[in-house]
Parts: C-alpha cells; sequence; structure tokens
C-alpha cells in the first residue's frame, strides 16, 4: 500500500520544536550545574586523589606510564612480566591523550575524570530518552548530579558502566553487534562490574525464544578474549587474590543485602516505576528490573559457595547497580501527570534547583571527609619530605632505562613505579598481579636488604636488578646489612641512598 504524507500542522510543528528546544536548553543547564559543582575540585588538585597515601590510583597511574613509555600494554606494568592483570582499556585511553597532548599522566588523569562527568550525565540522558521518551531522559540527567561522586577518583571503574549501560541499551533496540562490541569494551574496562550484564541477553533470549541475543555475548567475548588468552598463555593457574579490605571476614550476608539497596531519595520514583511497569508491562524497563535480579543473584550466591570452601568476593558485581536504579528511578518519574500547574511547578523545583543543590551538598562533604583526597591537596616534598620522592624519581628518570627494575619498600617501590614507570621487585598487599605470588617477592625484597652477600646476589639475578634504593621505609622494616657487597652508592641525599648494583 502507498503510503501517504501529511504535513503536519503549523501549530503542532510549533509545539515539537518547543519540546525539542526545551530539552536542550534543559540539558545544557543540567550539564553546566555539574561541571559548577566538579570542575572546581578537578583544577585544584595537585595530585590525583589517594596519589601520596598509596592505593589503586597509583596502580592506575603505574600502569598508564608503563604503556606511555612504549612497554606492550600486555605485560605486568608493576612487574614488566606476563600477564597484564587488569585490562587495561582506561590506561590506554589516559596513555595515548597524555602523549597526543603532551600533559602529564597525573594531570590526564584528572582531565579525563572531567571528561567522564559530562559523558556519563549525557550517556543517562540518551539512554532514558531513547527508551521512554524526552522526560525520561530530562529525569535522569538530573538525578545523574547525584552520582557525581562517582567521579572523585580516576578509575576504570566509571568507564565499565559507561559502556555497560550503552550496551544494554542497543541490545533493547535490538542493536546486537553495537551491543556486544560495547561490552566487550566494558569488560576491557573492569570485568567484574560487568560479569552481571552477561547474563542479560541470555535470559532475554531464553524468554522471548530468541538465540539471536547470544550473539551480544560471543561478540563480547570476542573483543575480550585478547586478555583472557594471554592470562591463561602466561599465568600458569589460579588468581592468588590478596585485599586490604579483608572481604572473606568483612563481607557478611548483612552487608551483601545492604549493597543491594538503593538510596533512600530514589525510592518513591522507584515505586512508582514498579508501579507503572505492573500496569504497561514495558519491555525495556522489564529488562532493566532483570538485571537488578541478576546482580543481586551474583552478589549473594557466592554466600552458598562458602559451605563448599570456594570465597568470592562479590561485591564488585554490583557497579552498574545504581545506575540502573537511576534510570528505572527515571521511568518512574516520567509517568507523572504534568497536566497540573502545581505538579508542574512541584517537579520542576525539584529537578532545577533541589537535584543540584542536593548533588552539591553530597559531592563536597564526600570530598571534605575523604582522608585521601585532603592529602593529594599536599605536595609531595611537604608531605613525605623525608622520602625525597621527587629527587629520587628525578634521578631515576634521568640515570636508568626504561625497563631497569628497581628494588626498594612496597611503599617507596609503588611511588616510585607510578611516577617513573620503572618496574619494581614488589609492591604492597592487595595491590599486585593476581597471577603472580607477590608474597614470594615480598619475601624476596626482604632478603635482599636483610640476607648475606650470596643471598642478595641470587635476588638480583633472579629479578636483574639494576638499582637499589634505601630510604625511611627500608630502615623502618629491616635491619638492613652490608650492601656494599652488591652495589656502590651514586646519589644520597639525607636518609636516601642510591645504590648501582655491581656488574
Amino acid at each position: 500500500m502507498k503510503r501517504i504524507l501529511v504535513p503536519m500542522p503549523q501549530q503542532n510543528r510549533r509545539i515539537v520544536r518547543l519540546q525539542f528546544y526545551g530539552s536542550t536548553v534543559y540539558l545544557a543547564y543540567i550539564t553546566l550545574m555539574a561541571i559548577v559543582i566538579t570542575f572546581p575540585y578537578f583544577l585544584t588538585r595537585k595530585t590525583p586523589p589517594g596519589y601520596i597515601l598509596g592505593g589503586d590510583t597509583l596502580v592506575h597511574a603505574a600502569i598508564s606510564r608503563g604503556i606511555y613509555l612504549g612497554r606492550n600494554p600486555f605485560l605486568d606494568q608493576t612487574y614488566n612480566v606476563y600477564p597484564n592483570w587488569y585490562p587495561f582499556l582506561y590506561h590506554l585511553i589516559i596513555a595515548t591523550i597524555s602523549k597526543a597532548i603532551g600533559m602529564s599522566i597525573e594531570a590526564t588523569m584528572i582531565l579525563f575524570q572531567a571528561i567522564l562527568v559530562v559523558f556519563m550525565l549525557l550517556t543517562l540522558f540518551y539512554v532514558a530518552r531513547g527508551l521512554w521518551g524526552s522526560k525520561a531522559g530530562a529525569y535522569a540527567a538530573a538525578l545523574s548530579l547525584m552520582m557525581l561522586t562517582a567521579h572523585i577518583y580516576p578509575n576504570p571503574k566509571e568507564l565499565a558502566p559507561l559502556f555497560g549501560l550503552l550496551s544494554v541499551y542497543f541490545m533493547l533496540k535490538d542493536r546486537f553487534i553495537v551491543s556486544g562490541i560495547l561490552m566487550g569494551l566494558a569488560l576491557w574496562t573492569h570485568y567484574a562490574f560487568v560479569i552481571p550484564l552477561v547474563g542479560l541477553p541470555f535470559l532475554i533470549g531464553v524468554i522471548k525464544r530468541e538465540k539471536r541475543y547470544l550473539l551480544i555475548v560471543l561478540l563480547a567475548f570476542l573483543v575480550f578474549s585478547p586478555f583472557v588468552i594471554n592470562v591463561g598463555l602466561h599465568s600458569g593457574g589460579v588468581p592468588r587474590i590478596e585485599s586490604i579490605y579483608n572481604p572473606w571476614q568483612t563481607d557478611t550476608l548483612e552487608n551483601k543485602l545492604r549493597s543491594l539497596l538503593p538510596p533512600l531519595y530514589l525510592l518513591p520514583f522507584l515505586a512508582l516505576g514498579v508501579l507503572r511497569w505492573k500496569h504497561e508491562r514495558e519491555f525495556s524497563a522489564g529488562a532493566l528490573f532483570l538485571l537488578v535480579g541478576i546482580i543481586t543473584a551474583a552478589r549473594i550466591s557466592p554466600e552458598l559457595l562458602k559451605y563448599f570452601g570456594i570465597f568470592i568476593w562479590s561485591k564488585r558485581f554490583t557497579g552498574m547497580l545504581g545506575y540502573i536504579y537511576l534510570l528505572l528511578g527515571a521511568y518512574g518519574l516520567s509517568a507523572l501527570n504534568l497536566s497540573s500547574k502545581r505538579m508542574t511547578a512541584i517537579v520542576a523545583v525539584i529537578m532545577l534547583a533541589l537535584t543540584p543543590l542536593a548533588g552539591a551538598l553530597i559531592f563536597w562533604n564526600t570530598v571534605n571527609n575523604d582522608k585521601f583526597i585532603r592529602a593529594s591537596g599536599y605536595d609531595f616534598s611537604l608531605y613525605f619530605p623525608r622520602e625525597h620522592f621527587p629527587e629520587a624519581s628525578s634521578w631515576i628518570l634521568n640515570h636508568t632505562g626504561r625497563d631497569d627494575v628497581i628494588a626498594t619498600s612496597e611503599e617507596a617501590g609503588m611511588m616510585l613505579n607510578a611516577l617513573t614507570g620503572r618496574p619494581i621487585v614488589a609492591t604492597l598487599y592487595g595491590h599486585g598481579n593476581t597471577f603472580i605470588d607477590n608474597q614470594k617477592r615480598r619475601d624476596d625484597l626482604r632478603q635482599l636488604f636483610t640476607g648475606n652477600c650470596s643471598r642478595k646476589r641470587e635476588i638480583i639475578r633472579e629479578y636483574n636488578i639494576k638499582v637499589i634504593i634505601t630510604e625511611p621505609f627500608v630502615y623502618k622494616h629491616w635491619n638492613v646489612t652490608d650492601m656494599t657487597c652488591i652495589a656502590v652508592p651514586v646519589y644520597r641525599i639525607e636518609d636516601v641512598t642510591v645504590w648501582e648494583v655491581k656488574k
């Protein structure tokens, strides 16, 4: 049958233009609010938060710097050995931006956080609008201001949900190839966040009796397969997981259940979403509720495995849960009938004024009460004056090769690895490659400083150590025995001595 195009009346065209214009202006306003709230924090950082005291931020800086220096990204950038234990898409992006614009790794990590603030807001708007219309998109953008604390720390954990949400969106739009590629990219940033998401196309395929949903999973694992193959070829066994959080004792069933609860401010909107879905049975919302169920099962099910001696820390599986709740809240809010002026005024005040205000209070309260953030406002020379990290890093960069192994304390090693990209012997507990025996490395490091000369030489040969640094952390941990039998001092500043290994 031949389709007949009927011109849209002038009045209707004007309404459509006004709605589009209003949506664009509203999105610009919410984006501006996100920038006003967060950018003063990003612009005043001297180092990435957590950088001085140590932690994950140092690991991500070290991996990024190793790739920046041209080292194979499939190598562990802390030890310069196979395999790289962390999916390195985030670090590859940081290294590429840093090299392209001539900015330091640290500054690029902070810059990327600012970019992600805007990208995540726009992604939530795009997904909600595409699924349920402009109102839902507007509400999702506004509610995203309540989750700005996710962008405080430079970390791949916030890049994974961005790809994950887009993968879900294109899955629900029957764009299976795009969805699979995006899911694979999400796995390349943090696979623990994304593993529960893999179950969604399986279940939808079973419910709808359509095998084509399996294409998403196949493509995702195909994209992620180089990482898996690299680990399989070089790991030599199961991962040795260490965690400073001691999750095997602290991650109780009560804590698991508590981690699944949505924020209190979303509860009324989620209730509206449940009521709307019960009435409409809308497919996209139903799929997101199903995803909440999958994440819940993934979070709780390891509790049953404890009886078989299998311990899995499942907290990472909830990484996308907050964003799913936000989208469902926007879905519920968009069901409100705004025909009355009073209801319109109430919603307008909440979205235009109260949400940005609440978002700002939550964000800055978190910033002001975070000890790692406060410490990162200090200059290195003021915070660690006795360790002389700036001077030691400068010497290393000027007098060693890219792959020369440095031996020092775990604390100083972690810092110098991040600052210079040079590989080290051992790093702090809970921050090492899960496919390497980190405890053996730490024991060998202790022997290097406390053992006899014969034992020292064995360790130097095993790890091909070129430079040894004795500094306050070394003296704090060990009674250092004679180092002159294996190395000569080449640089000294107060309590820090750099030794060059004898050939």
